[in-house]
């Protein structure tokens, strides 16, 4: 039940009984479920996770190079921006990264301001250079804990038309933590002054764009003790293609990109993997090394893994906010 719910409700007049059958369950039992894992304190929100990219927003991951004295101030405020969903303190356990950037953050914002948005958030992490690391590649964005994840190629372009006023008012009831009932869709578009069936229409076809991922359950990872989160790097010389999409191929890793290089970071292929502890993360790193070696050969010329120390922030993008 836990994998089915992070991969998203069918959308259906009743998402919870036709996914309860997927799982042998009942649909009580489902909703139960989820009520539970709430009381718990494992739930992060429960509604709709968008792409980025194709709602009109640009994202990137961006690294510093911060004094340890110094790291926690910068990190609350650079924290202050709404666009900053990820905050982390990282450092470098396995490979030879020594003197790499520590704090490591995500930016993202309408495209128009992205980059006064990057110049606000250099100004305030100002004297340290702040490197920005966009996707170039997307080889899979697939977090579900506690099951089998799905590797998907994806385009970092849009040329998708922009949402109109109606389509922003869905966006912002479904994009944060909404109210788990048997009649979820239906309550939903009684809300937004809609029909179901349109509403559902216009779902179906964001899923199929690939505006919409999923609507699901969102964990909070560390309290449903997966604590150990890794960020795995390779300088990979010419082509990613081949380690990337041998990467996502492994149920381990729930991101893969490539990415540029930095001065302070001369790694171009990043992949994500959650863990129960840090030794479980190590051998996955071990694990995903010797598949990129093998894969790339020489080209593999060099890999570490950086494990999260502290996590400052971690939240869903507000669209339309």
């Amino acid at each position: 039940m836990l994998a089915a719910l992070q991969r998203g409700v069918p959308l259906a007049k009743r998402p919870f009984e036709e996914l309860s059958r997927d799982c042998g369950k009942t649909e009580a039992e489902v909703l139960a479920f989820v009520a539970r894992c709430r009381d718990e304190g494992v739930v992060r929100r429960f509604g709709a996770v968008f792409d980025a990219r194709r709602m009109g927003y640009r994202s990137a991951l961006c690294a510093a190079c911060v004094p340890s004295a110094a790291l926690d101030d910068a990190a609350a405020r650079v924290s202050a921006l709404t666009g900053v969903t990820h905050c982390y303190r990282r450092a470098a356990r396995t490979g030879g990264a020594s003197g790499c950037p520590n704090l490591w953050f995500t930016l993202s914002y309408p495209r128009a301001s992205f980059a006064a948005a990057q110049a606000d958030a250099e100004a305030r992490l100002a004297p340290h250079a702040v490197h920005v690391l966009p996707a170039v590649r997307r080889y899979k964005v697939d977090v579900v804990f506690g099951g089998a994840t799905r590797a998907r190629e994806e385009s970092v372009e849009d040329d998708l038309p922009p949402l109109d006023a109606r389509e922003r008012k869905i966006v912002r009831a479904l994009q944060g933590d909404t109210d788990v009932r048997a009649d979820y869709f239906s309550a939903l578009a009684e809300r937004l002054g809609e029909k179901e069936w349109d509403l559902l229409s216009t779902l179906e076809l964001w899923r199929r764009q690939g505006r919409l991922k999923r609507i699901g359950l969102l964990l909070k990872h560390r309290a449903a003790g997966w604590t150990a989160n890794g960020m795995c790097c390779w300088r990979i010389a010419g082509d990613t293609v081949d380690a990337g999409r041998a990467l996502a191929a492994r149920n381990e890793v729930t991101h893969c990109y490539e990415r540029p290089s930095a001065p302070a970071f001369p790694y171009n292929l990043f992949a994500m993997v959650h863990a129960r502890s840090e030794d479980a993360a190590e051998a996955q790193f071990a694990a995903l090394d010797a598949v990129v070696r093998e894969v790339a050969g020489e080209a593999a010329e060099a890999s570490t893994m950086l494990l999260s120390e502290r996590e400052y922030k971690k939240t869903s993008l507000s669209f339309f906010a």
